[in-house]
């Protein structure tokens, strides 16, 4: 009789909450470095999510996390949306990352990495975005 086939494992669950970390959109600035992007659930914009950066994978932020979307101060904002400032006076070269945090600041996405390549470069402005599928 022939061998019945082996069982198939599940896949494995995903590690954190948002899976999905995706740079896109380097573009060439002068006036200084800066990331933006959208926080999505299963391909939809979804706001309320905090969003940090550093210089090194799951290092201290470097500046307090933003929250996703229309929040106080910046009303104006689409669903899902946030934006950082890296530096606002001249574009630095360098490495970064950036991931989601929960309320306690604990990392709850994959992260996101991109590189800087400083006065006249081609990437010093990037788009990220995180989703949960």
């Amino acid at each position: 009789a022939p061998a019945e086939p082996a069982p198939t494992a599940a896949p494995p669950k995903p590690q954190y909450r948002f899976n999905v970390a995706v740079t896109s959109n380097c573009a060439p600035q002068e006036a200084g470095n800066w990331f933006e992007g959208t926080t999505y659930v299963n391909g939809q914009p979804q706001s309320g999510y905090l969003v940090v950066f550093s210089y090194a994978p799951d290092g201290p932020p470097a500046t307090p996390p933003v929250q996703s979307g229309p929040h106080a101060g910046y009303e104006g904002w689409n669903q899902g949306f946030f934006s950082h400032i890296i530096n606002a006076s001249s574009p630095q070269a360098g490495n970064w990352y950036s991931w989601i945090v929960d309320e306690s600041g604990n990392r709850i996405s994959e992260m996101a990495n991109w590189q800087f390549d400083g006065p006249g470069g081609q990437c010093n402005q990037i788009k990220v975005g995180f989703d949960s599928r």
